[in-house]
């Protein structure tokens, strides 16, 4: 009897144990599949523009010329942004060779690492249950999904702050004061990192989440070993050293990054201008079904997370989201992407309030989006197959098959959950949610295809040209050109977002103010490759001498040489 009674804290282990490491293969299944997902994404399609093919660019000329300090595009100074996305790009370059998958392999790690560090955080804050809702909550929301496959700054800036901000819970809730000094160093080389991304403002959203918290949580005896000043000099001197750098190079940097592209870009500029609740009715849609479901039955919230009974890891979050909402619609210039890095803590947020709603039977909000994607479904593919009869647009054809798939998708999967639901089997209904939800968005990676890119003339270009041959671009400056031609552009009329390097030295041989220098450049000796829309080379008049020969196009842009 003794012996039996001495095995059963053992037997009860293993009872536990079991079902948590299936939790955590049901979660390397999760991320092999979200993994295999991205990897189709930022392998199969061309670059977009305008972000993609400028971030490309940028690393590609770095890679070229061997100067790693002062970034150019089109090979002209480009200083708007830190270079810490562009040296990762540019060594992507110098190990696998220049190509789009290699070009957005910087940020399918940093999405990689963001879902591991945020379901990582969710276990040590809730459970193993926690972090695995959570997964999908974050790897397919639209957001957060689809820029996991795109060339931006977002993405890794998002993976340093959820990093840095991860390190500092760890800090506060850390056993001893040596592993807390760990985990805020952690924090501070972190930051250091996301500045080097996106510039100051990522020390300005950690120290408004973390410096609130902590003197919260516990006043000064919380807040002091968080300033460490090892931490702090380890943040100089993985940050400043490129600042110091570049301005010593570039004596016109602090004027244009620090007042032009930071203070005026926040306070005054027109760019992007959008209400101040821009954010607002994004969140929900921001995770995917998710959060639609949320809206489905709005006094869950209230009921999962009451404001008097939030416990520390629930402040924490919802301070981590809150502030990076608030910053950035209080800025005058918004883009849906500035709250990416908002997702994780949601992310967290929203799987706590699944896992509690499901174990208590709360499974309206399931139950109304089941119906929802039951009725949107037929209705997806009947708009598939009508839109391209009574719209004439190039990109109906790409879209439309996207549509006319996700259809059944979503059909089945709201037929599923609702069977599961009626089984009471939330959590299976759950499953299906994340499963058909992953179709979804594999089906609509291919509606890609209908972004703006224009790798059709800068092949085209790069295959008929020689090396004393020129490239020109009128009007707009196309961004892929240069990436895919490996030339340099002339700027014909405009210089767009080159105007700050086209202001640095003498570039006159490379932006023509005129048509007049179009016309006679493009009788000279010598062949010129031009880029133009079609409708602006009909408007010409007179017309271009000698006519111009065609060699290739795409969407509304031409490629065409003089000889």
């Amino acid at each position: 009897m003794s012996e039996v009674l001495a095995d059963a804290p053992r037997v009860a282990a293993r009872r536990v144990a079991r079902p948590r490491v299936a939790l955590w293969l049901l979660a390397l299944a999760g991320g092999v599949a979200v993994t295999a997902l991205y990897v189709h994404g930022t392998s199969s399609f061309p670059l977009a523009e305008p972000d993609e093919p400028r971030y490309a660019e940028i690393a590609r000329e770095m890679l070229e010329s061997g100067d790693w300090v002062t970034p150019h595009l089109n090979y002209v100074k480009y200083l708007e942004k830190p270079p810490l996305v562009y040296w990762a790009t540019a060594a992507s370059f110098a190990a696998f060779g220049v190509s789009e998958s290699a070009a957005r392999l910087p940020v399918l790690l940093s999405a990689l690492a963001t879902i591991a560090i945020t379901m990582l955080l969710a276990a040590q804050m809730f459970g193993a249950t926690t972090a695995l809702l959570a997964m999908p909550i974050l790897a397919l929301s639209p957001l957060f999904g689809l820029l996991a496959q795109v060339l931006t700054l977002d993405v890794a800036l998002t993976c340093f702050l959820t990093g840095a901000l991860a390190a500092v819970w760890q800090g506060w809730s850390a056993p001893s004061p040596r592993a807390q000094r760990a985990w805020y160093r952690t924090a501070y080389a972190a930051t250091a990192c996301a500045i080097l991304v996106k510039g100051p403002v990522a020390a300005v959203l950690v120290a408004s989440v973390a410096l609130p918290f902590l003197l919260l949580a516990g006043g000064w005896r919380a807040l002091r070993p968080a300033l460490d000043w090892r931490g702090m000099l380890l943040a100089l001197a993985l940050a400043l050293p490129w600042f110091v750098l570049v301005s010593w190079r570039n004596p016109e940097f602090v004027h244009f990054f620090v007042v032009d592209q930071h203070i005026a870009r926040y306070l005054w500029t027109e760019e992007h201008g959008e209400p101040i609740w821009f954010y607002l009715p994004l969140l929900a849609p921001a995770l995917g079904p998710w959060g639609i479901a949320l809206l489905f039955d709005p006094r869950l919230v209230g009921a999962v997370w009451p404001p008097r009974g939030w416990s520390p890891a629930v402040r924490f979050l919802v301070l981590w989201a809150a502030v990076i909402i608030a910053f950035f619609s209080l800025s005058t210039s918004k883009l849906v992407t500035y709250m990416l890095p908002a997702l994780p803590p949601m992310a967290i947020l929203g799987a706590r309030g699944w896992q509690h709603a499901m174990r208590v039977g709360r499974i309206a909000g399931l139950a109304r989006l089941a119906w929802g994607l039951l009725v949107v479904g037929p209705i997806m593919s009947a708009g598939g197959a009508v839109l391209p009869l009574v719209v004439a647009h190039w990109r109906m054809p790409l879209i439309a098959p996207a549509l006319i798939a996700g259809g059944p998708i979503l059909f089945a999967t709201g037929w599923l959950m609702r069977r599961w639901l009626a089984q009471s089997r939330p959590f299976a209904a759950y499953a299906a949610l994340a499963a058909g939800w992953f179709a979804l968005l594999a089906v609509a990676m291919s509606g890609r295809l209908a972004a703006n890119e224009y790798r059709a003339l800068g092949v085209a270009a790069r295959a008929a040209m020689r090396s004393d041959d020129r490239l020109a671009i009128y009007g707009s400056y196309v961004q892929s050109v240069p990436f895919y031609s490996g030339r340099r552009a002339i700027m014909i009329i405009g210089a767009g977002e080159l105007t700050f390097g086209s202001q640095q030295g003498d570039q006159s041989a490379y932006f023509w103010p005129s048509l007049d220098v179009l016309r006679r450049e493009w009788a000279g000796p010598g062949r010129l490759f031009l880029v133009v829309k079609r409708s602006d080379l009909e408007r010409f008049d007179p017309p271009l001498n000698p006519a111009p020969r065609f060699l290739a196009e795409k969407q509304d842009k031409l490629l065409v040489v003089n000889r």
